[in-house]
């Protein structure tokens, strides 16, 4: 049975089958560039990606920042950080973008030491988003800026799963996230932090292909390991999806909250 901070533990300790399913998952894409925009990213900046996963963005980063820039990225997973060194190594950025553990609240570098401080979807699982928006506005310069990406799980659209069921399956998977609607609550945190000159935006894209499927395959994989539902309706939910995704009639849609702010 899940621990108290199963929502954080469960990304510290990962199995070779999902540390791949992941590494899919975030692979960089062209049609993620407006996720980027409000980071005014540009050549010369040092970055810090906090949350790095397995360093698919933190490369794209290193990409926009290039050779007379850095990139930092940082995860409390081992195995992320070794897959992240060898995906820059790979895509011959070693020399821009770099990788270190780090699982301490506190992060490991000095007062004022990032351009920029890029975070997407890390704090709906973190204990304390304040404090770590409290972080990201110690090490980030006056003039720099903070941008944060994450969802909103209490607008997630999943058809044809009708919404009571989506319902029942998001509470019963609910111990995986520790602020599942961190989406709507990031500017008052961003307010509180003390960040100036603070932008929202909703970016919505629908997938009807399937690609972002593994989102319901997950959530159905943590209402199991809850033993939270029973099986056969897990099995149910599953198969409609799969069906769904066959006859050409599913769709996912799942809101990510851009939010922007600056040090002064």
């Amino acid at each position: 049975m899940p621990t108290d901070t199963y929502y954080r533990d469960h990304w510290i300790d990962i199995d070779e089958e999902r540390l791949d399913t992941y590494e899919g998952m975030f692979e960089w894409h062209p049609r993620m560039a407006p996720l980027l925009v409000p980071a005014e990213l540009q050549a010369g900046l040092r970055v810090l990606d906090y949350g790095c996963g397995p360093g698919g963005l933190s490369v794209e980063i290193g990409r926009q920042v290039g050779a007379s820039g850095a990139v930092i990225g940082v995860d409390l997973n081992t195995d992320m950080v070794a897959r992240a060194q060898a995906r820059a190594l790979k895509d011959g950025l070693a020399n821009t973008v770099t990788f270190q553990q780090s699982s301490d609240a506190r992060l490991p570098f000095p007062d004022d030491s990032f351009d920029r401080v890029i975070c997407k979807s890390v704090l709906e699982y973190v204990s304390d988003p304040g404090e770590v928006l409290a972080e990201f506005h110690r090490v980030t310069r006056p003039g720099g800026k903070v941008h944060v990406i994450d969802s909103d799980w209490g607008m997630l659209v999943a058809e044809p799963i009708a919404d009571s069921v989506l319902d029942e399956l998001f509470s019963a998977a609910s111990m995986a996230y520790k602020t599942p609607r961190i989406g709507r609550k990031l500017y008052g945190l961003f307010r509180a932090a003390g960040f100036t000159d603070i932008a929202v935006k909703i970016l919505s894209a629908a997938d009807t292909t399937g690609v972002r499927a593994p989102i319901i395959r997950h959530m159905v994989g943590y209402a199991r390991d809850f033993e939270a539902l029973p099986s056969e309706q897990l099995d149910a939910v599953l198969a409609t999806i799969e069906a769904a995704i066959d006859k050409g009639n599913y769709i996912l849609v799942l809101p990510q909250f851009l939010v922007t702010g600056q040090v002064e």
